[in-house]
């Protein structure tokens, strides 16, 4: 056993004299570089008394006292860089470090008096054991509060720390039994081999040993991070007395060295960021209250949005999300399309420049899902890795928070906030808070869009709708004018003919006319908004009949006297017209279309019958009141009955439909009889 341990120093030895070589290569003219040459010389002599202990066997008390020196020189290296200065003298006289130093100080001299005094070793083993505590925690504070140079300083910390952490555990239980455990002992030198390449790697990435600091104040969550490591370290050696009594000596020096290294794992895990972030988060979402009572900030949210009165949606969002933060400088950034586009600015001047930063800020938000706190990434960078924004010009502008905002699992865009001065980093809950209140609003925007499409879509229906009643009216006054050409050489010189040329012609100018009222004022229903009056239905029916006179098929009318209703003239002529001609064009040319009507108690029925092509009942069911359905193929438009449908419902009456394919149809009509003569 005693040879492995000499083996171990004796590495330790020359790969700390390798070390020193070439730290001493490397000049730095700064006195921490000189305070870090002492700390590996100090280092390299307390290995090379370590190995000769184990080769001669003589006390350790005299190689204990330089373990003292060792740290000591280490804690007053950390100590001078947390001071920013480069003279020894600030040690003493900056009021955290000269009480440090005192304590060093005041140890390695009870180290010393109990070298000379004190025959026993336990106050020589508290001793050591605080100034391992103690060194601890002044590297602890130099990581932890150096944000700029993490990433040179993470070497040294997992390597020396786990070395001090095992000198930590040893010292505990010499101090417990009065006695070193020579297994703890032996295996020193190997773990001292292993933590030479860490202190070389932040030896290299260290060059002027002149971090810049900042006093970190989250004491009770760092006083929560060294009692789960404590509770760690005693599972661990729990672990290792364990396996020493159930195998042999070899087992036990295994046993030691890998609690070593899962020191050097725990180390790594508790300074990573990520992992402190959510041990963070998750001690503040289950230990303590929440921040925001969420019951009324939702209520705020929604009385916000109600409050405002602007036709811009964007505009209204945006107030409504500066308003969570008391703040009024606010923008919307849409990124559906290919290419961001600011939709509402508020007080923000997007030119040039600024939006390209905001499309890196949206490339990295879309890889990482993050809401960006550009305050935060200006004291803390590391939290943002691979983000490369000028976050002097979006401070300039005010643009601290990049909120995506999402609605059913799509990106809608970003909201750009100015951050609220009594909140100078935001934390998990401000964070959840945000992304519950932008996905709100984002939910808001989408029904806002959705609507605007839809209303816009029924413009645009009601614009086509009106084309077609149009041009189904074209087709009516051309069929009239067709039917005048194909019997105007058979019946040129008849005067008969010529006066029902002329009554046609005048029918065609004023369906004309109305068409172009109905285009000119948007709307295919304005006859059945202006122009109501009582009409003699027998009169109208007639004029249609008028209309057809030269019609190939015969038309037969029974009409009763008193027929009158309260209606748009034009527009119930136009219906009789269209089932007028609906009924001619099912007889195909040859055939009888018969009109019937009379009073039923308080209404008026008018029949129209024919005996055509008829129709089939699932036809009438759910095809025939449906517009663009017709069964003339490409000769029909398929509104007309749709159209008198919605007319005759419009006062108040019905249409009823019986026909069997094959032997004609039958179309009646109610309407409400008018209390006028």
């Amino acid at each position: 056993m005693e040879t492995i341990g000499l083996i171990g120093y004796g590495l330790a030895a020359i790969a700390y004299l390798f070390l020193l070589v070439l730290l001493i290569s490397h000049r730095q003219p700064s006195v921490a570089t000189k305070i870090l040459l002492v700390s590996v010389a100090i280092s390299l002599v307390v290995y090379l008394l370590n190995a000769w202990q184990v080769y001669q066997s003589f006390s350790l008390r005299f190689g204990l006292v330089f373990e003292s020196l060792r740290l000591m020189a280490w804690g007053a290296l950390f100590l001078l860089v947390i001071s920013g200065s480069d003279k020894v003298v600030s040690l003493v006289k900056l009021p955290a470090s000269k009480n440090f130093i005192l304590l060093y100080l005041g140890l390695t001299a009870v180290i010393v008096v109990n070298l000379f005094f004190n025959p026993g070793y336990q106050w020589l083993f508290i001793g050591l054991l605080s100034m391992n505590l103690l060194t601890l925690v002044v590297l602890e504070q130099l990581y932890r509060n150096s944000q700029q140079l993490k990433w040179a300083l993470w070497p040294l910390t997992i390597g020396l720390g786990g070395m001090l952490v095992f000198d930590f555990v040893m010292y505990a239980q010499a101090a417990l039994l009065n006695r070193v455990d020579f297994y703890f002992w032996y295996s020193r030198g190997y773990i001292a081999l292993l933590v030479m390449p860490f202190i070389l790697l932040s030896a290299k990435r260290m060059r002027n040993w002149s971090p810049d600091l900042y006093i970190s104040r989250d004491v009770v969550f760092y006083s929560s991070m060294v009692g789960l490591s404590a509770v760690y370290l005693l599972i661990l050696a729990f672990s290792g007395y364990v396996i020493r009594f159930i195998e042999g000596q070899w087992s036990e020096m295994l046993s030691i060295m890998f609690m070593a290294a899962g020191l050097l794992v725990l180390l790594a895990l508790l300074i990573t960021n990520r992992l402190r972030d959510k041990i963070r988060v998750f001690i503040g979402k289950h230990f303590f209250a929440n921040k925001y009572d969420y019951r009324q900030e939702w209520l705020k949210l929604i009385e916000a949005i109600e409050q405002q009165d602007s036709q811009d949606a964007y505009a209204n969002a945006c107030a409504a999300m500066g308003g969570c933060f008391g703040v009024s400088r606010c923008g919307f950034i849409d990124a559906q399309q290919a290419r961001l586009q600011a939709k509402y600015v508020g007080d923000y001047t997007l030119d040039d420049n600024m939006m390209q930063q905001i499309e890196t800020l949206h490339q990295f938000s879309q890889k990482q899902n993050w809401l960006v706190d550009v305050r935060e990434f200006q004291s803390y960078p590391y939290r943002y890795p691979e983000l490369q924004v000028d976050a002097k010009l979006l401070a300039e502008q005010r643009l601290d928070l990049f909120i995506p905002t999402l609605s059913q699992q799509r990106l809608l865009g970003y909201f750009i906030l100015a951050g609220p001065a009594h909140k100078p980093v935001l934390n998990w809950e401000d964070r959840d808070y945000l992304f519950a209140v932008s996905k709100q609003l984002g939910n808001y925007l989408t029904l806002q869009t959705a609507q605007k499409q839809l209303a816009q879509g029924q413009q645009f229906a009601v614009f086509h709708r009106m084309s077609a009643f149009v041009l189904h009216d074209l087709k009516n006054v051309q069929a009239q004018l067709s039917l005048i050409n194909r019997n105007a050489e058979r019946h040129r010189d008849n005067p008969e003919f010529i006066r029902d040329v002329f009554a046609t012609v005048e029918s065609a100018s004023e369906r004309m006319g109305k068409m172009v009222s109905q285009l000119q004022s948007k709307s295919q229903d304005v006859h059945k908004k202006h122009g109501d009056e009582t009409v003699d239905i027998a009169e109208i029916i007639n004029n249609c009949l008028a209309m057809n006179k030269s019609s190939e098929v015969a038309i037969e009318s029974d009409l009763d006297g008193d027929l009158y209703v309260t209606a748009n003239k034009e527009g119930l002529e136009n219906v009789f017209l269209h089932l007028l001609q609906n009924a001619k064009d099912a007889c195909n040319g040859d055939g009888l279309v018969q009109i019937n009507g009379h009073q039923q108690q308080d209404q008026i029925v008018v029949d129209i019958k024919d005996n055509g092509c008829g129709m089939s009942a699932d036809f009438i069911k759910h095809s025939l009141f449906e517009p663009f359905t017709t069964t003339k193929g490409n000769a029909g438009m398929g509104i007309g009955v749709y159209e008198a449908k919605q007319f005759i419902e419009e006062y108040q009456g019905s249409i009823d439909v019986s026909s069997e394919p094959g032997k004609g149809s039958c179309f009646t009509l109610f309407l409400p009889k008018s209390t006028a003569s």
